[in-house]
């Protein structure tokens, strides 16, 4: 098929980024052809106009994952006349640059999240003819569309939340004489009072009538009662108990001792979010206790409700924290997500494991501080209390280091992630990172910061060529994979780099936890040392005198036990690493996470063996930005294996090791987010959920209580709260 290009004449451009300059070649502003995918990569780089004509793929590197990911500049897209029925789940997702859209011709359905978040997307939104059916999200977070025309005969469908949070829509064009079958949230978050709905002459009564539509005519409904609550991690013992329940369209206090201050504040913000509350200092009668309770464990908490009183007991600030997010969700457990009263129960509650963690990875891909801030608040909710921050790799260094500002200098900024060539800059200044400590103490959530040593230091190698072997002048890395250039555990400046950078890391981190990395550190591991001649002093200097793998290894112990001393002496911080079957010692206290597909048992043996305690985050189970489906985001990878979201569910952090090794040798689990293919805040939702709610679940609930069918149960209403407040997750299970 013959394909055709309207191309300007190859110039570059200086794009300013932060506190460098990126030369992007500037080919192609404008694109005719029939599929996107024949286009050379630095043309899609540099597209804003695209018009296609051909039958478009939709599986894997297909032309809308392409047009999604690598046309990064896209402003425009014509489709009209090209050859696609149906509009894939996620095709344009989070593309924020999007203005305008012309959809095909013959276009029969819009899958699920298809152009959520397209927040530049404006002005009018034609929907053809022939569509059938617009699916949930479709077009949720669009804020900037005016206005929707749907088709006269064939629309059957609007699914939830397909229109939801267009807020600055005005006007809602529908052709149809005969509603077509609207979900209630279809056009939730938008004020529907400024909003005109334009039906056939003689149809306005039967969409009065409709579920769906007749909200654009009649007032907003009282708010229902919470029946059932929905609790996502299950508490250990929720009992519902006879009474009249506590209504909140009432006058009632807050009580809370001064050092509940912060948790009193989130308890107003509940009741603003999830309620018509009117909330009155000294009120009479009715009031809402937050106590502390000593003997409680540190996060347990008790939750009592009556008709007058919703009493929370915490052992701590933390556990009344912990007790204010059941509330919240109990209050939520409506199809509107805010209630007029909840039942009397009782709730006996507290976490199984003490580290319940997160991890994500703005080194690959920066993630701004406020974007980080509003994962903090999100991961809260289901009791999460530690976000582990991924801050330097190969491709970048994000964190400001004082004594080393090259660093952010020359390592925050590069084009391109394997085939994404779009420019990639930023990092976070000692403020920030102090700002969002704080921030995510309020949530008590800690956040635990990671500096990778030997390998994954390409960025910091380009900047001090002097860490790695022979001085080498390397670029940083713009595609994933394992390098074999190392820091050299024989040049003495890598021991006063690396005292320097931990030494400002613990004056921003009061976490008691530093992660040191440890993983795939070249391709043979550790080779780079093998015939470098400051390594080779070092050997001679320890005594190991065989130019073998192990010794190597040795040299690698040699160098973490400095640093953990280092840590240890010095700072206060029990050390993290991320455990290779290779590690044959390891400090005592220390913990190691077991990631790797398939070595779990062989991690949790190495952890036993040599007193240190262990983290579960295996591949198989908890590495989140794996797909959860097959043909899920993300479609083109460097072969990451499926992993459902019941599988996730099924992990045992005890790993059949009994109560022992649990209280022993346990210290948690963790999710992980690399960061290769998430190239949106909203993506990094979206990889993260559901699987990080199953994951809440196996971490804070005991084993005993937990079961899959009433968790997906569960799932399908805390996934419509999540949507409602525009967070979107994996919907492919």
């Amino acid at each position: 098929m013959k394909t055709l290009y309207v191309m300007k004449k190859k110039v570059y451009s200086l794009l300013l980024v932060g506190a460098g300059c990126l030369v992007l070649p500037l080919s192609a502003q404008r694109i005719d052809t029939t599929h996107i995918t024949l286009c050379p990569a630095e043309s899609k780089a540099a597209v804003r106009d695209v018009r296609l004509t051909g039958q478009l793929t939709t599986r894997g590197n297909s032309d809308f994952r392409q047009l999604r990911d690598l046309c990064w500049q896209l402003a425009r897209l014509d489709l009209s006349a090209a050859r696609v029925e149906h509009l894939p789940d996620n095709a344009l997702h989070s593309h924020h640059r999007l203005q305008q859209v012309v959809l095909p011709e013959r276009l029969k359905s819009i899958g699920r999240q298809a152009f959520f978040a397209c927040d530049s997307l404006q002005g009018v939104l034609r929907i053809p003819p022939m569509v059938r059916e617009v699916q949930t999200a479709a077009f949720s977070g669009c804020a900037r569309l005016t206005e929707i025309s749907l088709p006269a005969d064939s629309l059957q469908r609007i699914g939830d939340f397909a229109f939801s949070r267009l807020t600055s829509l005005r006007r809602v064009r529908v052709g149809a004489v005969r509603p077509p079958v609207c979900a209630p949230t279809a056009f939730e978050g938008i004020d529907l009072r400024r909003v005109r709905l334009e039906v056939p002459r003689g149809a306005e009564r039967a969409y009065r009538e409709a579920e769906g539509w007749k909200m654009f005519f009649s007032p907003a409904e009282p708010l229902p009662e919470v029946v059932t609550p929905v609790v996502i991690p299950r508490p250990a013992l929720l009992t519902l108990t006879a009474g009249e329940p506590f209504r909140f369209d009432r006058k009632f206090s807050i009580e809370a001792a001064p050092e509940l201050n912060n948790e009193r504040t989130h308890c107003l913000r509940i009741l603003e979010e999830r309620s018509e509350a009117r909330v009155q200092t000294g009120a009479k009668g009715a009031r809402i206790r937050l106590l502390l309770q000593p003997g409680l464990e540190n996060e347990a908490y008790r939750l009592s409700v009556s008709r007058d009183e919703i009493c929370i007991r915490g052992g701590s600030a933390a556990g009344v924290f912990y007790g204010l997010m059941t509330l919240d969700q109990v209050m939520a457990s409506t199809p509107v997500g805010r209630c007029a009263s909840i039942p009397q129960m009782a709730v006996v509650d507290g976490p199984r494991l003490a580290l319940r963690e997160l991890m994500v990875d703005p080194a690959r891909i920066f993630r701004p501080i406020e974007d980080l801030k509003a994962f903090v608040a999100e991961m809260a909710r289901y009791k999460y209390n530690a976000l582990h921050l991924h801050l330097v790799d190969d491709q970048a260094w994000r964190v400001e280091i004082k004594a080393y500002p090259r660093l952010v200098e020359q390592g925050a900024q590069r084009v391109g992630m394997d085939d994404m060539q779009m420019p990639i800059s930023g990092y976070y200044t000692q403020q920030e990172l102090r700002e969002l400590v704080a921030y995510a103490a309020r949530y008590h959530v800690q956040v635990i910061p990671e500096i990778e040593l030997p390998g994954h230091e390409v960025a910091a190698i380009h900047c001090y060529p002097q860490l790695t072997c022979g001085g080498k002048h390397v670029p940083i890395r713009t595609t994933c994979g394992v390098s074999n250039e190392l820091l050299c555990p024989g040049e003495p400046f890598v021991y006063e780099f690396l005292g320097k950078v931990f030494a400002e890391l613990a004056a921003i981190f009061p976490s008691p936890y530093v992660h040191l990395g440890g993983d795939e550190a070249g391709m043979p591991p550790l080779a780079a040392w093998t015939e470098c001649d400051k390594c080779r002093a070092l050997k001679r200097r320890l005594g190991i005198e065989r130019n073998v793998r192990e010794d190597n290894w040795q040299l690698q112990k040699y160098l973490f036990d400095c640093v953990i001393d280092t840590l240890r002496t010095k700072h206060g911080k029990t050390p993290m690493f991320w455990y290779e079957t290779d590690f044959r010692e390891i400090q005592p206290g220390c913990i190691t996470f077991a990631w790797r597909h398939g070595l779990t048992e062989t991690a949790i043996r190495a952890a036993r063996a040599n007193g240190a305690r262990i983290m579960l985050c295996p591949g198989e189970y908890c590495y989140f930005d794996y797909p959860m489906a097959a043909g899920d985001m993300p479609e083109v990878n460097w072969g990451m294996p499926v992993n459902p979201l019941q599988r996730t569910y099924s992990l045992d952090p005890a790993w059949g090791m009994g109560t022992d090794f649990e209280k022993t040798n346990l210290a948690g689990v963790a999710g992980t987010l690399w960061s290769e293919c998430i190239p949106s805040a909203e993506r990094l939702y979206y990889q993260a959920y559901p699987r990080a709610l199953a994951l809440a679940e196996v971490a804070w609930t005991p084993q005993a209580v937990r079961s899959w069918p009433d968790f997906a149960r569960r799932l399908r209403h805390v996934q419509t709260d999540q949507m409602r407040r525009g967070i979107c997750g994996s919907q492919a299970w």
